[in-house]
């Protein structure tokens, strides 16, 4: 994802500064695609006779309303700072929504965590800081560190991605969405953020989208966006948004990977060491929640 929206903005591979689709137009798109997948689905679980349940009231629909705003405000500043920062140093800082995800699900949720747990979070913050010390080099010449607007931009989005995702694993878990499959709340998600994205728009009207200027690369990142977004909710439906996060110990290192071949940029040693630190605090993290007694067993 990082690299995908990188491209979207990156005139070495687009050939123009130009970009199509500017940060709200894009969530739109993504939204939009999301909607299409989500209806086909249930139209062929219908067809199969399975169950394909998308409607339980105004009050449940309403309840998708909260996470569908916070995640718009969160992927518009996601696309923003995508655009700015160079995808491993993005994903790197992204893992930063770890530690407030953690304090959103205690705040909200009243889910304890062990004392090992807190310091694998802080060990995380150790590596993520550690990680940005670097530059990242491209072609055997240094290019600017991160700039700082990108980097603040990714901690607001940390905030707002752990805010979205304890209210979402509340949406998807609560008795009145046990029939809905993961294609039906996502519709819900998908249509209360298009109808806010759209309000959005006629109050403050954006730059229009260049659709004279669309690249495979923005083509590639709206259906990664819409299959990301889908594939996010089964995990914290399944486990939890706590959880969802431990796949950012194996993304650190594609996303690095691939940005070294497709961009020809090589992140430096800091980053690595930084990215190996994140990677052990998070399984300490896993480790310490599976040995982890029942809540009510916990010590806070």
């Amino acid at each position: 994802k990082p690299l995908m929206l990188h491209l979207t903005g990156s005139s070495l591979v687009r050939k123009t500064d130009v970009v199509a689709l500017p940060p709200a137009f894009f969530q739109m798109g993504g939204e939009a695609l999301k909607v299409a997948m989500c209806v086909v689905a249930l139209l062929l679980r219908r067809a199969f006779g399975l169950s394909a349940v998308v409607w339980n009231g105004w009050k449940h629909t309403a309840s998708f309303a909260i996470p569908a705003a916070v995640y718009l405000l969160m992927n518009v500043l996601t696309v923003s700072a995508a655009r700015m920062l160079n995808p491993p140093m993005l994903q790197l800082l992204a893992t930063i929504k770890i530690l407030f995800t953690a304090a959103a699900s205690w705040l909200l949720m009243q889910r304890r965590l062990q004392p090992i747990q807190w310091f694998a979070l802080v060990l995380l913050t150790v590596g993520v800081a550690l990680g940005g010390q670097g530059r990242t080099l491209q072609d055997g010449q240094e290019i600017p560190q991160a700039p700082v607007l990108g980097i603040v931009l990714m901690v607001i989005n940390s905030a707002l991605s752990a805010l979205g995702a304890v209210s979402t694993e509340m949406a998807l878990k609560m008795r009145t969405s046990a029939d809905f499959t993961i294609f039906a709340t996502n519709l819900h998600l998908a249509l209360h953020s298009l109808a806010l994205t759209g309000s959005g728009l006629l109050i403050w009207p954006s730059e229009p989208p260049r659709l004279d200027a669309l690249h495979w690369s923005d083509i590639a990142a709206l259906f990664n966006e819409a299959i990301n977004g889908i594939l996010i909710s089964l995990l914290m439906r399944q486990i939890d948004s706590i959880a969802k996060n431990y796949a950012f110990s194996a993304s650190i290192f594609v996303t690095a990977g691939m940005t070294s071949v497709v961009l020809r940029q090589q992140p430096p040693w800091q980053f690595h060491l930084g990215a190996l630190i994140s990677v052990v605090s998070m399984a300490l993290y896993a480790r310490a929640g599976a040995k982890a007694p029942p809540d009510g067993k916990k010590s806070a």
